[in-house]
């Protein structure tokens, strides 16, 4: 595993939106230096973040960027998160990476190794508009690699629970408390749980995973990188994963869900609690009650997911220049940071220390400094070697324990099984 305290680089990233900032410095107007003057390049740009309700405000950020850098042209893809990183792996094998694409921090670890990014340290260092404390915390290093820079933070997001106000008072139950465990979650849950209404939904699959076995005191892997699937806290947390759907039924089974979305079931008043991320806020905007946001209740911890976006570009792009200016526009860039406030579209990086005002200034839902307070319990994915593999196979056995073919021992003693195999 990489050699970093995650949930340290959270909390880092957390203390420094909330102090002091250094000034930030537009991007440079001047057209790519690796160009002919005069010649206008373009650049390619795959992202998952955008799709499906942040387009326009990507094509607003473009347009910026390309009003501040003339010469240069950004052409862009859009490709759902649950294909996007097959076909990246493809275009990486091939040799066809776009000049510039959007990475996680859990996988850009496979891609530094693999060699198919691109150095930017000395485009960053000859930078004389960039410095690395223009973003927040220590995330100027998160994209490094044996201490060569091979992208830039663009966002953070983080996971809360949000729960419908309206169903809480309707059933006389008290609000989601910063104080609650799991054991008041299915209290309450029991009690909104009537009349085609769920109390509660968590996803079942490896990003709910990790962090639902940590709220328990326990890990998908220890420090020194080995699986440790199958110990006795994820056996337990996983069984109440399952538990909350089959033996207490405050969570709708798949079959109850009947293919609709647990977030069109929260929007339509069919769920009164839900575990999601903070990239929701502008979806539930327009629901037709009220609605707030919480902590997640945990066991043993309170813990939260904490994921980081970045943006690398391919080590073969014949536009490197323009491919650094680009990923800088995207990640410190005054406008782009505007843009990505005003549309809630994750929170910018950007080392100012007026982003926590302004977002929570923003209004609904009235509980927005939660956002900001679970980085201060915030968990990291893991980086392990074959990252996406590892998510696939641990994925395949909590299904079979989802739909019944396995019991919770069975399903993580296979995935620790494969597991193994596949970080060798």
């Amino acid at each position: 595993m990489r050699k970093m305290n995650k949930r340290m680089m959270a909390v880092t990233l957390a203390c420094a939106m909330l102090i002091g900032a250094v000034g930030l410095t537009g991007c440079g107007k001047s057209a790519d230096e690796g160009s002919k003057a005069g010649e206008e390049v373009t650049i390619k740009y795959t992202t998952y973040s955008a799709g499906p309700d942040h387009i326009q405000d990507l094509e607003s950020m473009i347009a910026e960027f390309e009003k501040q850098n003339e010469g240069i042209k950004v052409d862009y893809e859009v490709i759902g998160y649950s294909d996007y990183f097959t076909k990246l792996q493809t275009q990486a094998a091939s040799k066809t990476l776009p000049d510039v694409f959007e990475i996680n921090y859990e996988n850009f670890i496979n891609y530094a190794q693999n060699g198919v990014l691109l150095d930017m340290s000395t485009l960053a260092g000859d930078d004389e508009d960039f410095k690395p404390e223009m973003l927040s915390g220590n995330s100027i290093e998160y994209f490094k690699y044996d201490e060569k820079l091979y992208g830039l933070t663009e966002k953070f997001s983080d996971v809360v629970m949000y729960y419908n106000k309206d169903l809480f008072d309707q059933a006389g139950v008290e609000y989601p408390q910063a104080d609650w465990t799991w054991k008041e979650e299915l209290e309450a849950a029991q009690a909104l749980t009537k009349d085609g209404v769920y109390g509660s939904y968590s996803p079942v699959q490896y990003y709910e995973l990790y962090k639902t076995v940590a709220q328990n005191g326990g890990a998908l892997f220890d420090e020194k990188g080995n699986p440790t699937i199958d110990s006795k806290e994820n056996t337990e947390a996983v069984q109440w994963m399952m538990d909350k759907m089959y033996l207490y039924n405050i969570q709708p089974t798949p079959e109850q869900m009947s293919g609709k979305s647990p977030e069109d079931m929260f929007k339509n008043s069919e769920i009164a609690m839900i575990r999601t991320g903070s990239w929701m806020l502008s979806t539930f905007a327009d629901a037709g009650f009220n609605w707030d946001i919480a902590l997640e209740p945990g066991n043993t911890k309170k813990v939260h997911h904490v994921f980081v976006d970045g943006m690398a570009a391919s080590k073969t792009t014949k536009n490197p220049e323009a491919a650094w200016k680009f990923i800088k526009f995207m990640s410190v860039d005054p406008a782009a940071t505007k843009i990505r406030l005003e549309s809630n579209w994750d929170l910018p990086v950007a080392n100012d220390a007026t982003v926590k005002e302004k977002f929570i200034a923003q209004g609904k839902p009235e509980s927005r400094e939660v956002i900001f307070e679970a980085l201060d319990t915030g968990i990291m994915p893991p980086v392990v070697k074959n990252n996406s593999q590892v998510q696939d196979a641990v994925n395949e056995e909590l299904n079979k324990a989802l739909i019944g073919q396995a019991t919770v021992e069975e399903a993580l003693s296979a995935a620790q099984e494969k597991v193994a195999k596949i970080i060798k």
